[in-house]
């Protein structure tokens, strides 16, 4: 006959109070862990749909700054009635308007010497108060153009031939000596992280030449 060992089960036990508090414990590192990795990846995305954003309005601008601008004095018809034509009307540090002639009165009209139709004159310039960078064409007012430029987002700065800087402000006699233009759009905004002081900005630069006579 066979003798069968029996084998008392030992008794079962839980958690300790220790042993739980570790447990929940790692738990919550790792939950904080992933918190964390989830908010930076998701001020990180943001981070990177704003700076697109901004790169892409300082670029519209000094796209349109620098196929416009050179256009400031174009005038086919050199011999016309027009008295006091001038390429450069305003010329400061963040604001800039002239003028060209490309038709008469009327489109479709030939050019007639005279910039005598208000979509013949273009102002860039900057509002301070709303942070903005406007456009005006046509004899209407302004229009933004592109947003979140800061106080010192817009500058335009005039140079000679002979490349002497001519100031912040330009008289006519001045303007008339004008040949290039150095132009800086910055675009900015805040951070998405709240603890990144540093804001998100997007800086572009080009020189733009003048190669119409100023009347």
């Amino acid at each position: 006959m066979t003798e069968s060992e029996q084998h008392t089960p030992l008794p079962s036990r839980g958690f300790s109070a220790l042993e739980l508090m570790v447990v929940l414990g790692v738990a919550g590192i790792f939950s904080l862990v992933l918190y964390s990795f989830y908010h930076f990846h998701t001020y990180a995305l943001k981070a990177q749909d704003i700076a697109v954003g901004l790169r892409e309005g300082s670029r519209l601008a000094l796209d349109f700054l620098v196929r416009e601008v050179p256009l400031a004095g174009a005038r086919p018809v050199r011999e016309s009635p027009c008295e006091g034509f001038e390429r450069l009307t305003q010329a400061t540090d963040q604001r800039l308007a002239f003028q060209y002639d490309y038709r008469a009165n009327s489109a479709g009209s030939p050019p007639d010497g005279c910039p005598d139709d208000p979509n013949e004159r273009i102002v860039y310039l900057y509002d301070s108060d709303a942070q903005v960078l406007k456009r005006g064409t046509g004899g209407g007012a302004p229009q933004p153009l592109i947003n979140d430029v800061p106080p010192d987002g817009f500058l335009i700065q005039y140079f000679d031939r002979d490349g002497i800087n001519l100031g912040a402000s330009l008289t006519a006699a001045q303007r008339e000596a004008v040949t290039s233009l150095v132009v800086t759009v910055r675009t900015s905004k805040p951070h998405p992280n709240p603890t990144v002081a540093t804001p998100l900005t997007s800086e572009l630069r080009s020189t733009i030449f003048l190669p119409n006579p100023p009347r």
